[in-house]
């Protein structure tokens, strides 16, 4: 390999032309299988081999005459920007220029050409991008995102799957390296609006018989929702004809749900899920749609079809059996639904139904089982922050954010660390509001054991002997000092702190016991309004 590169220096176009032919050729086998996760030629670090062989490349694409050899040349080097090694200090505004002129994105054009040459130089541009910084941040002093979004406003059904889906790309790791950009992008190129278009062109087909989406479509597709959520990511306030565009998108969004390709189908779906959790809220409502009672083969509550939010309630099922990676899996779609849940009324019902249904089990804890509930409660004590929390913020959601309710599905011991940081411990706190329609109703079941239900565990347990019973007075003194002892030994290793309920309803740290005493009064107070009530 070290003899090849050499040959890349030479001055002779003979030789550099065949060791570029023979590089290239045999990439499919010398890359895929050698390189493809080699980031690092470090024979290349060598005193300045590295910038000589670029600087040679670089020649040949500035000469017209070798026009035979472009594609080539741009082929090594799209491999050897996978280097990152003094990258940077590599690549001039000049060596750019060169590139986004193969790329044809130097200038806008009527009617723009596309080769095979442009396809590489799209790829070398991608993969500078991902690995230069300085590239990320030159990129935006041409006029490349104008050029991109202009040539994607004017595609047709003769442009190939490539320069589609490395345009996309472009567009995607630009407005993802470089967060700037997102708002240039949006708000002087409209590209959000081209790329909305785009997406409507390329799953048109589809929406026609339930056709199953080809592979290259459903990379693109997921291209597409990828750059769409970087640039959402970010909200603005939209016009009435923007907002039609965004309204309309949720309609796309919806319809590809319904996806009927297995290989593809989760890829679309968890991609979907991560552009609607940056959406405008007031646009979830196109995700149900009203419809009369004798259509067939739907999904309906209250004569909405529910099918998406169904699909979407399978989604979560899945990754809810996820083992590893739990962020990645559950953040996504977690708060797609708190989203979905706080802004529309129905959604919340449909899915509280299926996830926290009329109470039966009351036998078992709520964190054992393989239902939707079991799964979320087991979630609640996870030391994974981030997933405990939103798991916690969306059964409260579905609970309509009321204290009482969430300790009746949940168990109080499970959700005791969302109310210590919302400030639920104490009795008032403010309320949401929600419907005022009753979607509660208890199941025989409850009912029989509601008396006899622990609601730390959240479940009905048999009653226990009294662990005092047949001891003295002198024992249950002796038991009683040595429980007092036990926790001051975990109180001064400070495994456990003494605390109040403060006014906001959190815990607060107490110095003295007598801060506790001090509490007694307001907690009988407290007490009483509550049977009052």
């Amino acid at each position: 390999m070290e003899d090849l590169f050499l040959k890349l220096k030479s001055e002779n176009d003979q030789d550099f032309s065949q060791a570029l032919t023979t590089f290239v050729n045999n990439a499919s086998y010398i890359v895929l299988l050698h390189y493809a996760s080699v980031t690092k030629f470090e024979f290349l670090d060598k005193e300045n081999f590295r910038s000589e062989i670029w600087e040679a490349i670089f020649l040949h694409l500035n000469s017209k005459e070798q026009y035979y050899i472009h594609e080539k040349c741009l082929a090594t080097l799209r491999i050897l920007s996978r280097d990152k090694t003094n990258l940077d200090s590599i690549l001039t505004k000049e060596k750019l220029n060169v590139i986004l002129e193969y790329a044809g994105l130097n200038i806008k054009q009527e009617k723009y050409t596309i080769s095979s040459v442009t396809n590489e130089a799209q790829k070398l541009l991608c993969n500078l991008l991902f690995n230069s910084p300085k590239i990320q941040t030159t990129l935006v002093e041409t006029s490349c995102l104008e050029c991109v979004i202009d040539r994607i406003s004017k595609y047709n059904e003769n442009n190939c799957h490539d320069t589609k889906l490395f345009d996309v790309r472009i567009i995607f790791l630009v407005t993802a390296l470089n967060i700037s950009t997102r708002n240039f992008v949006c708000t002087e190129l409209h590209g959000d609006i081209q790329l909305i278009k785009m997406l409507e062109n390329v799953l048109q087909y589809y929406s026609m018989d339930n056709r199953e989406i080809k592979d290259n479509d459903a990379t693109l597709t997921c291209e597409i929702l990828k750059a769409l959520f970087n640039l959402f990511y970010q909200p603005k306030d939209l016009t009435t004809e923007e907002m039609e565009i965004y309204e309309k998108l949720v309609f796309i969004l919806r319809n590809l749900c319904f996806n009927n390709s297995k290989q593809h189908k989760e890829n679309l779906i968890s991609n979907t899920v991560n552009l609607l959790t940056v959406i405008p809220k007031n646009c979830y409502s196109n995700l149900i749609v009203q419809l009369p009672n004798n259509q067939q083969d739907l999904i309906l509550y209250k004569d909405v079809d529910m099918s998406t939010i169904n699909i979407l309630i399978i989604f979560l099922n899945n990754k809810l059996e996820c083992k590893t990676n739990l962020i990645e899996n559950l953040s996504p779609i977690l708060s797609c639904f708190i989203r979905m849940c706080k802004t529309e009324r129905l959604i919340r019902k449909y899915t509280r139904m299926q996830v926290l249904p009329p109470l039966k089990d009351v036998l078992q804890r709520p964190e054992e089982g393989t239902t939707l509930r079991n799964k979320l409660c087991k979630l609640l004590t996870t030391p994974i922050t981030e997933v405990r929390d939103l798991v916690a913020e969306f059964l409260f959601v579905l609970c309509k954010e009321k204290v009482g309710r969430m300790i009746k599905y949940t168990g109080y011991g499970n959700a005791a660390g969302m109310f210590a940081n919302k400030g639920l411990l104490g009795p008032d706190h403010a309320k949401v509001d929600y419907s005022s329609e009753s979607e509660d109703s208890e199941t025989e079941e409850y009912e029989k054991y509601k008396e006899k239900i622990n609601p730390v565990v959240g479940c009905y347990e048999s009653p226990k002997p009294n662990p005092l019973e047949g001891m003295t007075e002198e024992q249950k003194e002796y038991e009683a000092m040595k429980l007092v002892s036990l926790v001051d030994q975990l109180q001064r290793k400070g495994l456990i702190q003494p605390c109040r309920v403060g006014e906001d309803g959190k815990p607060k740290a107490i110095e003295h016991v007598l801060e506790l005493k001090e509490q007694l009064p307001k907690q009988q107070i407290h007490r009483q309004e509550s049977d009052s009530d």
